[in-house]
């Protein structure tokens, strides 16, 4: 037996790969479409870190930096209109005690 296939078994169900759910994907989408405007390094890798994410969590935690980006390129009242745009799509995403803070 090779080595690494001695912990696979008893690694938890939740460390194997799958694709993501349909409605995150919906989120990626949109956080995407806020940066369609944006330019530049910076923003590149953030578009690199929202196509991988897995979770509605990862997609969560990216929003400060997303805000930053638009800020940046465009205006403060631009970010906090498109970010506070996304927040019902989050709702439908998060677990329930999450939810309850956004």
């Amino acid at each position: 037996m090779d080595p690494w296939k001695q912990w696979l078994p008893s690694c938890p169900p939740d460390w194997r790969l799958r694709p993501p759910e349909a409605a995150v994907e919906a989120v990626r989408h949109q956080l995407l479409a806020v940066l369609e405007d944006c330019h530049g390094t910076e923003c590149d890798r953030l578009r690199w870190r929202l196509h991988t994410a897995e979770r509605p969590q990862e997609l969560w935690l990216l929003r400060d930096q997303i805000f930053q980006v638009v800020a940046a390129q465009h205006c403060l009242e631009l970010a906090h209109e498109r970010i506070d745009g996304l927040l019902t799509a989050f709702r439908s995403v998060l677990p329930a005690a999450m939810a309850r803070r956004v």
